[in-house]
């Protein structure tokens, strides 16, 4: 099996993706590496995932749907976890495009590619993250 996962650089992303990895499952992992937190702490948990054989990663931005649709086209992918968006509540009234650009737009286009491609999306609420990366390491 293969799953998808967004915002996989991110904390909740990069240890759902590391609990998959380690349960053997092939991982697709997107990120745009945004400057909002840490980039050095996603290019760390990064290089740590790299080590997996049963990686590939793409530094993409959901809200391109063309590039997101190359990586479906290029890849057999049957799930996805999706927790790509821009956090941070304040920042979206310093910045309404950006966080419209990721939590909508590209939302929607992770939505639009899962009915093209027929795949299932898994999107756990925020209290569950921890409760999914305990009980369902392989979702």
């Amino acid at each position: 099996m293969t799953i998808l996962v967004t915002g996989i650089a991110g904390f909740i992303g990069y240890h759902i993706a590391k609990s998959l990895l380690e349960n053997g499952e092939k991982v697709i992992g997107i990120d745009n590496i945004s400057s909002y937190y840490d980039v050095n702490l996603k290019k760390d948990r990064l290089k740590h995932l790299e080590k997996f054989n049963n990686l590939k990663f793409y530094n993409i931005d959901i809200s391109n749907l063309d590039s997101l649709d190359k990586v479906f086209d290029n890849n057999s992918i049957n799930k996805i976890c999706h927790l790509a968006a821009q956090a941070g509540v304040r920042y979206s009234l310093k910045a309404p495009l950006e966080y419209i650009s990721s939590n909508i737009v590209g939302h929607v286009n992770i939505l639009e590619c899962c009915k093209k491609y027929k795949v299932t999306l898994f999107m756990p609420h925020h209290h569950q993250y921890m409760e999914v990366i305990q009980k369902y390491p392989f979702l």
